[in-house]
């Protein structure tokens, strides 16, 4: 059974949270239409109750003291209603304070007394019609929209701190991921560096042995044993020189690192680079770097890309990103065989002269001076190497 992806296991937690969250926004939402709904009822039940005791009062006051019960009436009730009319058929009859179209109603039965104020109850228009009582409620009568909307807003906090709890939570969880890759990584190069190292010293010496007996070999041979002892010499020479790229990757000189010009130092390298080479840049580059690393770097990489693309023109540009100094070297060539990680990897090339080391070198001299080197596809065929330090201070 094959274990989740990394993926997987940083995608799991934000899904649950974004479902947490949208279960707990629901729950608010039904809470918040429940309180307005026992807001409603409670609202229509204050109402009924104060309209039957105003119902009351006038029928024992009657028509005369109609006003004063009214103004009793709301003084009695100031939280509750904010005004009160009684109508009959032909228009209002008492009013108290304000009245709107939000007014709860009710037929209201004065009795006998106020028949011949009322009108019409027995002939006319509106025969048999009672009077309707209209009481207008306070805003906050039986009210918890404020309540509602605490809830609704307190979930929707809720919900989205528990999803940015997560996201910042994956985060941690991703860099720590990369950081753990990275520590490996580089215990890996490490030990595989200082091996290397430990095999090249103990090869120097019988290299050496070879080299200079071969050399001897050399003064006054024969024709056929000067051509084997050349090609022993030469093989010899280019083992000594995979020997010392070995060395240089397995410990990089330490950085003296200075202001230079990248622009200028491109142009210098490019200038003794075999084949055409264009270099484009909006001006001066300044970065903080040891120079004689960055000029490695820029003649490893020119000629990376001068091996695969021979014949065509090989472009550099130099530029400055916020605090990055930047120089690319694009060519045309094949592209990437390999991945464009493992292309770093020591002893991972495809050039059949290739030592593997060159990319190694070129990203440890990089990081030695607190950059990166990064090689891509390239659209319409070819690579980009990119090169990227620290911009000098100003």
């Amino acid at each position: 059974m094959r274990p989740p992806s990394l993926r997987v296991l940083l995608t799991a937690p934000v899904v649950a949270a974004v479902l947490l969250g949208a279960a707990l926004v629901w729950l608010a939402s039904v809470s918040a239409r429940t309180l307005r709904e026992r807001d409603a009822a409670v609202r229509q039940g204050v109402l009924l109750r104060l309209g039957h005791e105003l119902e009351a009062g006038l029928r024992e006051s009657g028509p005369e003291e109609a006003s004063a019960t009214m103004r009793r009436f709301l003084a009695d009730n100031v939280g509750a209603v904010t005004g009160a009319e009684l109508a009959g058929p032909q228009g209002p009859l008492v009013r108290e304070g304000v009245v709107g179209p939000d007014a709860a109603e009710q037929p209201a039965m004065l009795g006998p007394g106020w028949r011949q104020v009322i009108g019409g109850l027995g002939r006319g228009p509106g025969r048999g019609t009672p009077p309707t009582l209209r009481v207008q409620p306070s805003p906050a009568l039986g009210s918890s929209d404020r309540l509602a909307s605490v809830v609704m807003a307190g979930a929707a906090v809720a919900a989205l701190g528990l999803v940015a709890f997560s996201l910042l939570a994956v985060a941690g969880l991703a860099q720590r991921q990369r950081l753990a890759a990275a520590e490996a990584e580089r215990k890996r190069l490490e030990v595989l560096a200082l091996a290397g190292a430990g095999l090249a010293h103990r090869i120097r010496n019988p290299l050496a042995g070879i080299k200079g007996t071969t050399q001897l070999l050399l003064e006054g041979a024969t024709p056929p044993t000067e051509a084997r002892a050349r090609r022993i010499l030469e093989a010899s020479e280019r083992i000594e020189v995979l020997l010392g790229r070995l060395l240089t990757f397995a410990r990089p000189a330490e950085p003296n690192p200075e202001v230079h010009d990248l622009d200028a130092l491109a142009r210098r390298v490019a200038g003794r680079t075999p084949g055409a080479v264009r270099v484009t840049s909006a001006g001066p580059v300044q970065t903080w770097a040891d120079t004689e690393h960055v000029e490695s770097i820029l003649e490893e990489l020119l000629a990376n890309a001068r091996a695969f693309d021979p014949d065509g023109e090989l472009e550099v540009n130099v530029r400055q990103e916020g605090r990055a100094a930047v120089a690319e070297v694009a060519d045309r060539g094949p592209g990437l065989a390999v991945d464009s990680v493992r292309a770093f990897d020591p002893y991972v090339t495809t050039r059949p002269e290739g030592t593997g080391l060159g990319l190694a070198i070129v990203r440890a001299l990089a990081h030695a001076n607190a950059g990166e080197a990064t090689i891509t596809q390239r659209q319409g065929g070819g690579c980009v190497a990119r090169l990227v330090l620290p911009v000098a201070r100003s």
